[in-house]
């Protein structure tokens, strides 16, 4: 028998940077997905944000409690440096560590996402039903009303190539975004706009990599809890309003304008290098680079452009093929 989901306890992570609007503005939403909890607590941080992010927040959680004064459920941490998602999220963990009892689970949750009412609990109760169940994520709501499922598969050579054709019969056949489901999924990983992690499986595998400054975080994070026997979980009848690329300038895995930052092709190596070793991620991007041409051959015959981000097939075989040293 599994845990009662209305007794479980919840604590927050909100890594903030430049976002301090966002953040405000969702701050009412969490605050009713929370209420109904015997505990919760809510850590921002500030990754060094400029202007004045960490002043604002300061701000606005002085007068928002009870009464008009601080609320107590809601601490702001000013980091002094911009290390990136997972640093920022591990300095909430180790706050988590510091309060006098133990969550259940710990929710990360971006600044331009918002859940729809009752989903965090839905997600609890997935959770909750599960003993192995290592990290539960929401479907996703864009902008526009459209739901995807925000559940994947764990990228390969061979996922690589298909999405770099842009086929959609290799695409089908070596999917990474996974259709939306009606019940509970088992599957790789789920999205990190909104995750709920069990608190046990943070501590097991002593947080995140703070070697990947920002994009497969999570993926490398559930890719090591898998390693260890716990399991993600999709769960469909759990929504959250993801209000994509408000917060990074990225939609649908490419910038709104110019080139894939620096940083998204350092992840990417230490990804297939950490988890796979070297000669897979040559074969990796090599399978993507030939992909890519394939791709804009295919269109170029049919008269279509091939939406590339600028100077990608440069930047990806100069940070993999001539990448020399690794990231470790």
């Amino acid at each position: 028998m599994g845990q009662d989901p209305d007794a479980m306890s919840v604590a927050v992570a909100i890594v903030n940077y430049g976002t301090a609007e966002m953040v405000i503005e969702a701050l009412p939403a969490l605050r009713r997905e929370l209420a109904p909890l015997p505990r919760r607590v809510v850590f921002i941080v500030d990754n060094a944000s400029p202007g004045d992010d960490a002043a604002r927040l300061a701000e606005h959680l002085a007068t928002s409690g009870p009464g008009g004064g601080p609320d107590p459920e809601i601490r702001l941490i000013a980091s002094e440096r911009n290390g990136g998602f997972a640093a920022g999220n591990n300095l909430a963990f180790a706050a988590i560590r510091g309060l006098d009892w133990t969550p259940d689970a710990v929710l990360m949750l971006n600044p331009d996402a918002e859940p729809r009412p009752g989903a965090l609990r839905e997600m609890l109760t997935v959770m909750a039903e599960r003993p192995k169940a290592g990290f539960v994520g929401p479907r996703l709501e864009r902008a526009d009303g459209t739901i995807w499922s925000g559940a994947f598969r764990f990228p390969t050579i061979m996922s690589e190539f298909s999405a770099g054709t842009g086929l959609s019969a290799l695409i089908r056949r070596w999917p990474v975004v996974l259709p939306v489901c009606e019940t509970p999924t088992q599957v790789d990983w789920v999205t990190g706009a909104a995750l709920l992690a069990r608190w046990a499986t943070i501590n097991e595998l002593s947080g995140m990599d703070e070697k990947y400054f920002l994009y497969f975080e999570e993926v490398d994070l559930m890719y090591c809890a898998k390693r260890k026997n716990w399991q993600a979980w999709n769960a469909p009848k759990a929504t959250v309003l993801h209000d994509e690329g408000t917060a990074t300038g990225m939609q649908a895995g490419k910038p709104r304008e110019g080139p894939m930052p620096d940083y998204w092709f350092k992840s990417w190596r230490r990804y297939y290098e950490k988890n796979h070793g070297r000669s897979y991620l040559l074969s990796a991007a090599i399978f993507k680079l030939a992909g890519i041409n394939l791709g804009i051959l295919q269109r170029y015959v049919r008269g279509r452009n091939y939406d590339l981000p600028e100077g990608f097939q440069a930047a990806l075989a100069a940070h993999t093929i001539f990448g020399g040293k690794n990231y470790e």
